[in-house]
């Protein structure tokens, strides 16, 4: 026999030893991904690209009534966008590339209501082109959102409007690089300027656009494209504008025929959750805004979150399985403010902190159970380098096993990442963490799903052996990677409150000191240190950040812009007593108004005495009802309480239906003298009987502060 014989029958015995007896993989579960969808849920974190007309109208719904002339960017920059989404580790930007004011940021055929009819490039320019090129270079993908909703074109509503917006489609995915995500929602029909003429036009939500054909046109010519929706077919919304995904988050849901834009309570409290056992896999997209208070596009004082908040919003979408789409406002220049580039390279670098440290690297594995023994299928697959293919499986009918990590010594840990093999469907129900305390194994966290990704965080515990125990109603387990970590301790931002009375007091923060400085744009030389509270009776722009004692670190510097303060102010509201939670500075408490004698739905305040004033500022309740919540109003100042005016202000708060956060509201008609100030609710979401307000407040003029 010959010795090349004798080896390589030795290497097959041996492959065959290692491998351990043939064994099947386990059968798919429910419904499943498609490749398209994995490569979705692989790419975790990019951009909605907010830029057009409303950038320069600070609007976030324009009614399609500006003209095109007031978009002329001064350095327009698609390079530094994707420098910087590649730079902060996001993996493509969708650009909204038409929304609901009909702009396009392309030069369509079919419209002049485009780029091609402003001065920016003599007419010539294509920010989408633009975009397409500059992902390319810098390894992003690229989506497109086409609003179906249009309030400029003088045929929404009719026939003729549907072969236009499928036209419109055809272009963007025909004529540019290929798409990852075609984004469309649900906001349709309505108050606009239709062809030049204000008015209001209603459209049959579930037939009228043809959504079958809208889809259809998608796979035709961008087959790996995922569509998002509120009801997918290959991606759905979450259920709110929060980035804050279900804690159980199942991607398999049954929709039932629902549409895009059609509402039902039942439907809109599954979106975040999903169906167990669900029909489709369509799983959950978590979309939110890197400005604070939230707004998609460019508002002047807005800043972005800031780190601890980035922190919290990658736990509570990425860490429950949810892809986070961020995003990013362009500012009138055409480029990103430096202050949000900033924000968001600081993000990338905490989060390859908080997942740098990895403990499995030093521990030993077993598994109560493993499939066929098999080595295909052991547990130190969930800890090697291939988290996409290989995995843990554990035999059928085994619906409950764990995984335990021994270590020779204690060791710090703070954080858990947990992945499921899609691909084979999703299965966890719920899981147990317990960590060994002399001797004896506690629990230090627990959860039901987990899905692409589970990241949780806990209490810093020290413990040489840590065990997870999964449980699923499936025939089986399967888990393609495990990471346990110790993060290092993130320095909280520094919580400000303003009182009746205009003092702001701060929070103390263990071991750190905070600095605060006044007005528009401070120099690092005009923070100060916090020691006292600070009197602001006039209110202000107030920047703010911590810094660590003994290291320097400091958090992201964040801004807000105080009210007048209310000690002097009294409430007005005929027949009604119990309204004083809108002037309380409890965002907590709100105020319930009644309809007024006259059927009417307003408020009246004095301010105690006569102010200059450039705006106010109204925040829906935050018990998470929608009953009172005001959507259109108009706001008028006196000097006497008798004479009024003209509305200082009147339109619609932007989305505040999906958006409950307080939104400040400039003077339509600059600066007002006002002792006396009105707000009438002309619109209310829910019962439309009452009014909620959490609180209103009203602005001093920006140009009058002295500090």
């Amino acid at each position: 026999m010959n010795r090349f014989f004798i080896k390589s029958a030795s290497l097959f015995f041996i492959l065959l030893w290692s491998c351990g007896p043939k064994v099947e993989a386990p059968q798919p579960f429910g419904a499943i991904p498609t490749k398209s969808q994995l490569d979705w849920h692989a790419m975790e974190y990019f951009s909605l690209v907010c830029y057009g007309l409303n950038t320069y109208t600070e609007q976030e719904w324009a009614y399609g009534d500006v003209d095109p002339q007031l978009f002329n960017p001064s350095h327009l920059d698609t390079d530094q966008w994707a420098k910087t989404a590649s730079e902060a580790g996001m993996k493509g930007m969708i650009l909204v590339a038409k929304h609901h004011d009909g702009f396009c940021l392309w030069p369509s055929k079919y419209t002049d209501y485009s780029v091609k009819s402003t001065p920016w490039k003599n007419g010539q320019g294509d920010v989408l082109g633009d975009l397409s090129k500059s992902c390319k270079k810098y390894g992003l993908k690229l989506g497109v959102y086409l609003s179906p909703w249009d309030r400029n074109h003088a045929g929404y509503g009719r026939p003729e409007y549907v072969t236009y917006y499928h036209r419109q489609l055809e272009e963007l995915l025909t004529e540019y690089e290929d798409v990852f995500e075609f984004w469309i929602d649900g906001a349709n029909g309505g108050t606009g300027y239709y062809g030049g003429a204000h008015g209001t036009r209603s459209i049959d939500r579930r037939h009228y656009y043809g959504y079958d054909s809208i889809f259809a046109i998608v796979k035709k010519h961008q087959p790996q494209a995922v569509i998002f929706s509120d009801v997918g077919p290959g991606v759905r919304w979450v259920g709110n504008e929060g980035g804050i995904a279900g804690e159980t988050n199942w991607n398999t849901i049954t929709t039932g025929g629902m549409f895009p834009g059609e509402t039902s309570p039942e439907f809109h409290r599954k979106l975040g959750v999903g169906d167990a056992g669900g029909s489709q896999w369509i799983p959950a997209e978590a979309n939110t805004t890197l400005l604070w208070p939230k707004a998609w596009y460019y508002h002047t004082g807005h800043q972005p979150r800031s780190l601890e908040n980035l922190m919290g919003l990658y736990y509570t979408s990425i860490g429950r399985g949810s892809p986070l789409n961020l995003g990013l406002a362009i500012a009138p220049s055409g480029r990103l403010r430096e202050v949000d580039v900033e924000a968001l390279r600081s993000f990338k670098k905490q989060l390859e902190l908080e997942f740098s440290d990895n403990k499995v690297a030093t521990a030993t594995i077993n598994a109560s159970d493993y499939r066929g023994n098999n080595r295909r299928f052991a547990p130190d697959k969930t800890v090697d380098a291939d988290y996409t293919d290989t995995y843990w499986a554990t035999n059928d009918n085994v619906q409950q096993a764990n995984l335990t990590f021994e270590w020779k010594e204690d060791v710090a840990i703070n954080r858990l990442v947990l992945q499921e093999h899609l691909a084979l469907g999703q299965r966890v129900n719920e899981f147990e963490v317990l960590a060994r305390k002399n001797g004896k194994y506690e629990q230090i966290a627990k959860g039901t799903t987990v899905g692409y990704k589970r990241a949780i965080r806990f209490e810093t515990v020290k413990t040489n052996s840590l065990r997870i125990i999964f449980n699923t109603d499936a025939p089986c387990l399967t888990i393609s990677n495990i990471g346990i970590y110790r993060a290092p301790a993130l320095l909280s931002d520094p919580v400000g409150q303003f009182d009746t009375k205009g003092y702001l007091k701060f929070e103390s923060i263990e071991g750190a000191n905070i600095y605060y400085a006044l007005g528009n744009a401070p120099e690092a030389s005009d923070f100060t240190r916090y020691t006292a509270p600070v009197h602001l009776p006039l209110g202000g722009i107030v920047h703010q950040f911590a810094k660590n004692q003994q290291t320097g670190n400091r958090t992201n510097s964040v801004m807000t812009r105080l009210g007048i303060a209310k000690s002097g102010w009294s409430i007005k509201v005929p027949g009604q007593n119990q309204v004083s939670e809108m002037i309380d500075h409890d965002e907590k408490t709100v105020s319930i108004l009644k309809k007024n004698r006259d059927g009417k739905k307003s408020v009246v305040i004095d301010l105690g005495k006569t102010y200059p004033v450039d705006a106010f500022g109204y925040l829906p309740r935050q018990d998470g009802k929608k009953d009172g919540i005001i959507d259109y109003c108009a706001f008028y100042t006196s000097k006497n309480g008798v004479n009024w005016g003209s509305p200082a202000f009147e339109g619609s708060f932007d989305n505040i239906a999906n958006n409950p956060v307080k939104q400040i509201k400039p003077f339509q008609s600059g600066v007002h003298q006002a002792r006396y100030v009105k707000l009438v609710a002309k619109s209310t979401l829910g019962n439309e009987a009452v009014v909620s307000i959490a609180e209103l407040d009203v602005f001093h003029k920006m140009s009058e502060f002295e500090y």
